[in-house]
């Protein structure tokens, strides 16, 4: 088991989804709507749900691509594809970011499940986005894969464990923020940490897709 695999595969985790969780989707929107119903607790348990989610998707993968660990052809495949969507990532993050701006307002949204918690929000709002199953067929399914190749299941729990704690942070830091009444963070600092997960995002992909095509020599 090498450490320093480890410690790479938390850092690019927490911040590959921390790069997701920044910009404003049905999570956040939710996050938001239960804020001003719930107060500071919402972000959490919203991301209880969300992980709740994604604790499904990984246990999946890790069953079927324990099989496939000796494949060539499943992890060209996968970083391949898994590089080449993150590159994607780092193109709209980047091109996103003159105009990027974090509107705390919740009107004109709702919830898909109001009265029913903000734990079952968190679910709701995670498995109705069609990019939910999109990201976790390509870069989740690879950063399985490699926690799986680094460490077996313990290299899988790292891995969702950092990725779960960017989602908690950010999240938190949100419902707290509206629980009372500050402004977030300013654009100026938020556009930054949107550049920099984006350029991350890129040297990132670009590492999958090496590492995919070398498996092949």
């Amino acid at each position: 088991m090498a450490v320093d695999q480890l410690v790479f595969l938390a850092v690019s985790s927490f911040i590959v989804g921390f790069s997701g969780a920044l910009v404003p989707g049905p999570v956040f929107v939710a996050t938001v709507v239960e804020s001003t119903k719930r107060g500071y607790v919402a972000g959490p348990l919203i991301v209880i749900g969300h992980a709740l989610a994604e604790a499904v998707t990984i246990f999946a993968f890790y069953l079927g691509l324990s099989f496939l660990i000796g494949s060539i052809a499943a992890k060209v495949v996968i970083g391949v594809v898994g590089g080449s969507f993150l590159i994607w990532m780092s193109y709209n993050l980047i091109n996103s970011v003159r105009k990027a701006s974090l509107e705390l307002s919740a009107s004109g949204y709702s919830t898909t499940s109001t009265g029913h918690g903000s734990i079952v929000t968190g679910i709701l709002t995670s498995v109705s986005n069609p990019y939910f199953f999109l990201w976790w067929a390509t870069v989740g399914n690879d950063f399985t894969l490699r926690g799986i190749e680094i460490a077996g299941l313990l290299g899988v729990a790292i891995f969702a464990l950092s990725h779960w704690m960017s989602d908690l942070s950010w999240y938190t830091l949100v419902s707290a923020s509206i629980h009372k009444g500050r402004k977030l963070m300013s654009a100026k600092v938020y556009k930054g940490i949107l550049a920099i997960c984006g350029v991350f995002l890129l040297f990132l992909g670009l590492v999958f897709i090496l590492e995919g095509l070398r498996s092949i020599a």
